[in-house]
Formats: C-alpha cells, sequence, structure tokens
C-alpha cells in the first residue's frame, strides 16, 4: 500500500502543480468571475494548491506535510465543488473531478494517521 500511496501522493502534486499554476496565471479567471469570487481569489486559491502540491510532494519524505497537504487541498477541493454546485449553478457532474481530488485527499491522509 506505501508505494500506492506514494504514486498517488506524485500525482496529486503533479495535477494540483499544473492546476495552481493556471489558476495564478489567470487562465481560470472567468471560472471565478462566474461564481461571483473577487479579482484576487484566483491568485490566493492558486497559491493554496501550489502550496499544498509542493508540501504534497515532500510529504513523501515526512508524513506531516502529506497530511497538511491533503487537508489543506481536501479542503480546497471541497469547496470548489461546493462553489461549482451552489454558486456557479453547474450540473452536479461538473463537481466530480473536484469531488475525486477531495476524496484521493482524504485516503491519504487517513494512510498516514
Amino acid at each position: 500500500m506505501g508505494v500506492i500511496i506514494i504514486i498517488l501522493q506524485v500525482l496529486l502534486g503533479i495535477i494540483f502543480i499544473i492546476t495552481g499554476s493556471k489558476i495564478v496565471s489567470g487562465a481560470m479567471n472567468e471560472d471565478f468571475v462566474r461564481m461571483g469570487y473577487p479579482q484576487f481569489f484566483n491568485q490566493v486559491t492558486g497559491a493554496i494548491e501550489l502550496l499544498g502540491a509542493l508540501n504534497m510532494l515532500f510529504g513523501i519524505f515526512n508524513p506531516y506535510l502529506a497530511m497538511g497537504a491533503s487537508v489543506l487541498l481536501g479542503c480546497t477541493m471541497l469547496a470548489g465543488a461546493l462553489s461549482l454546485i451552489f454558486l456557479a449553478k453547474d450540473p452536479i457532474i461538473k463537481a466530480l473531478p473536484a469531488t475525486i481530488l477531495l476524496l484521493l485527499n482524504v485516503l491519504i491522509f487517513c494512510y498516514y494517521i
């Protein structure tokens, strides 16, 4: 199971580096505006995802970093999924990627407890 968790941490780290970079660059600004968030919020969210991604990767060597990253990224994905459903009024299926990422972060957290 340990090898699977490490692979999962690397994959999540890469995914969140990519999405965090897209968010910080402004490529997803329209989505944040559509949900009614202020202009700076995409920068904050992108920075949180980048910080979480780095901690997830370094968490391979330090379980406390992995646990912290999984909580941070999991909460971010929960907020993202709920924002899509309730603020953007998108169909529930659009929240599926965020929900899957949330569950993967919960899995990592539970592994290190």
